[in-house]
């Protein structure tokens, strides 16, 4: 069977562009000549016509790239969607822009818009797309920008570099950073782990487990342009809200009826125009529950807490896509401002993430799905599961079916780095797991279903088969409604024909939501029939063992004023260490009790303020290896390692040591992984990687001064 085509990206001829009423201002204001010649004619009749009046620069097109993505709300995955239309709109607005001093970031509330459609597209089976944009509409809007003060600042969304620079500009990934690395080795995973609780505690888990995620895939030779693309990437903070004052926050969340939030909001753009001396009409038609922000706070200039800003050019994106197969499409993006850098490098991709209503897809690009003449469950994701055991064990009959062989192999010696041979592995999958396959290979067959059979005791014993239910899936092909795909009460889904134009993904059998049900070993089969008790044939049963549970580790810091103990636990309350008001050597026994239903690894270590930190005490570390500094490691020996304690006792030097805030972190890693997150199948040889798709971060900080306790 052929691979899925991708599709030619849509694009508009941009010879063909006509210049609507915001275009031709545009463009008239960098020439001498009026808009009234200039308006409804295609741009290459106006280059040839006034080819020695106009800068021929202003006449070329830049073409812009994206993609249009649903990120997932829990893993922070983006998906494509596939199949939306991208229009591009020249857009005029006013804001009304609020600058709290208390607050890093802007934000601004519009009025006064005015919007023109100056190209479309289509995103491809995999959300991207491609339009032109004529240059002298970009220039203007650069020109605009240059001309005031910090507008190239607080007119641009913030990304995930920015956040990164923000916080440590060590903790971006090597390789990635731009300009020589400062400092020490920042791929030290307990400092991951105290980056990815900053960075929750400051953007939220999406945008950590983005970003955890980017860290994760950053290889020796990998490709430092895609991790560049994706730092730069807006980092999608639309759930944080203006912080208004009390007053206006009220009205703003009001669900009174009446004229009642029409009647509330004319008040408050009265309130807000007495406040910045305007005619309370400048104001009509704002509405505080639609802004464009955050974005970062100017501080170079004085700016007022309020303050209007009028008459600001952008182009800016609408996506439209059939949501609920009536063929008529609906907006999953837009109303959006300031989604482009337009001063960035020309070819930095514009990602524009769609809202929940959207239809997105976790696969495109499948490679072909090969098939016989018998039904056959072929593949998971990306994961072949039939077709080459050395990657995956699906046959019943010993401890080691449904495991992934390649991925997240043991380490005999216990190290991070192996120098023994490595031997099989045992890795689950999890998460969301689209199931690929043939079911087209019994001509008298309608419809097929997937029956599955569940174990929770790695096969000892089987619950009676049952079918999979209450999973629907969608299927799209370019210019087509989309297709939704359910099963009836007992599984059946249609077959959907195989037609020239097929429909994607192709062979998609289910998109199994593995986390509604009970993490362990199902044995799956196809089942082709004519719908009912009728079954036709029936495919080898297939092995697959899920884990959705997720690793745990209590950690327990306990200090003492010698390396032989006492030791007392730490409060968890506010701790602080009292050394002495003459310092003297804190000694802390750390124990961290890791386990999984399938371990990967387990590590700790301690980190300073700064100025000074500690030392790992000769010959008190237990369960683990000193990996260097005070990072201890245990990767698991066997697939049976699946609980691990690490213990060792930390010094920190009354000498060399500052007063301030440390912290002794740790991470635990489970074996599981999706099949469709990370770079398993460009993998050499194919599977053979270890991501870190389950983990968490247990850590204490605490606070050391030079007092008396």
């Amino acid at each position: 069977m052929a691979k899925e085509n991708s599709y030619a990206i849509s694009t508009a001829d941009p010879s063909k562009f006509v210049l609507g009423q915001a275009s031709a201002a545009r463009l008239a204001a960098l020439t001498d000549l009026p808009a009234e010649k200039l308006q409804g004619r295609v741009l290459a009749d106006i280059a040839e016509e006034f080819r020695y009046v106009i800068d021929v620069e202003l006449l070329f097109f830049r073409r812009i790239c994206g993609k249009v993505v649903k990120t997932d709300p829990v893993t922070g995955i983006d998906t494509p969607v596939p199949f939306a239309t991208v229009q591009v709109e020249d857009t005029d607005c006013s804001f009304l822009g609020y600058f709290p001093g208390h607050s890093p970031w802007s934000w601004f509330f519009p009025f006064w818009c005015r919007r023109e459609v100056i190209g479309t597209a289509q995103t491809d089976a995999c959300g991207n797309f491609c339009v032109w944009i004529p240059r002298f509409d970009i220039d203007w809007i650069l020109r605009f920008r240059r001309e005031r003060h910090c507008y190239g600042v607080i007119f641009e969304r913030p990304t995930l570099h920015d956040i990164l620079r923000g916080i440590d500009p060590r903790e971006v990934p090597p390789g990635i950073w731009k300009g020589p690395w400062p400092g020490p080795d920042p791929v030290i995973r307990p400092d991951r782990a105290q980056l990815a609780s900053r960075i929750i505690d400051s953007f939220g888990p999406e945008v950590a487990a983005r970003i955890t995620r980017l860290q994760n895939n950053v290889q020796f030779g990998s490709m430092t342009t895609e991790g560049m693309a994706a730092l730069d990437a807006p980092a999608n903070l639309s759930f944080l809200r203006p912080s208004l004052p009390p007053e206006l926050r009220a009205i703003r969340g009001s669900g009174k009826k009446r004229g009642g939030r029409k009647d509330e909001m004319a008040m408050a753009g009265a309130s807000l125009a007495g406040r910045i001396g305007l005619d309370p009409d400048d104001l009509k038609g704002l509405d505080l529950r639609h802004y464009a922000g955050p974005f970062w706070r100017c501080y170079d200039v004085f700016v007022p807490e309020w303050t209007t800003v009028l008459g600001v050019p952008d182009i800016t994106f609408r996506v439209l896509q059939d949501t609920d197969g009536d063929g008529v499409e609906e907006q999953i993006y837009g109303e959006s401002y300031f989604d482009v850098r337009w001063d960035a490098v020309p070819g930095t991709p514009v990602v524009l993430h769609a809202g929940p209503n959207a239809r997105a897809r976790n696969l495109c690009d499948m490679p072909p799905v090969p098939c016989g003449n018998v039904p056959a469950i072929v593949m998971v994701g990306r994961l072949p599961v039939t077709t080459d055991p050395a990657i995956f064990d699906y046959t019943l009959g010993d401890s080691s079916a449904g495991y992934a062989r390649r991925v997240n192999r043991p380490h005999p010696s216990g190290a991070f780095v192996e120098s023994l041979p490595i031997p099989d592995g045992q890795a689950p999958l999890t998460g969301d797991l689209a199931l690929f396959g043939c079911n087209r290979t019994d001509p008298s067959a309608t419809h097929y279903r997937l029956m599955y059979r569940y174990s929770a005791n790695h096969g000892a014993s089987f619950t009676a088969p049952a079918p999979f239910v209450n999973m629907p899936h969608f299927l799209v092909r370019p210019g087509s409604v989309p297709l939704s795909c359910s099963a009836d009460s007992l599984g059946w889904f249609p077959i959907v024909p195989l037609e020239s134009i097929p429909w994607m993904p192709q062979d998609l059998l289910l998109d199994w939501r593995s986390g509604t049900l009970a993490s362990g070993l199902y044995a799956v089969t196809l089942e082709l029939g004519t719908g009912g008790t009728t079954v036709t044939s029936t495919s080898a049963e297939v092995a697959i063992m899920v884990d959705n549970t997720g690793p745990v580790g209590p950690i327990l810091v306990e200090v003492g004023s010698t390396a032989a103990g006492p030791f007392t636990p730490i409060d968890v309350n506010c701790p602080v260490i009292r050394r002495g008001v003459i310092p003297q050597d804190r000694f802390f026994r750390v124990t961290l009790t890791a386990s999984a239903q399938h371990l990967k690894s387990a590590e700790m270590s301690a980190g300073g303020c700064g100025g000074g930190n500690f030392e790992v005490v000769a010959g008190s570390v237990i369960g683990g290896v000193l990996a260097g500094g005070t990072r201890i490691e245990h990767w698991h020996e066997n697939p049976d390692d699946n609980d691990q304690v690490l213990r060792a006792i930390y010094k920190l030097p009354a000498l060399g040591t500052l007063e301030g805030t440390y912290t002794i972190g740790a991470i635990v890693t489970g074996r599981a992984f999706n099949p469709y997150d990370g770079a398993g199948y460009t993998a050499v040889p194919m599977w053979n990687y270890n991501p870190d798709t389950v983990q968490i971060w247990p850590g204490v900080a605490f606070s050391v001064f030079n007092a008396n306790p």
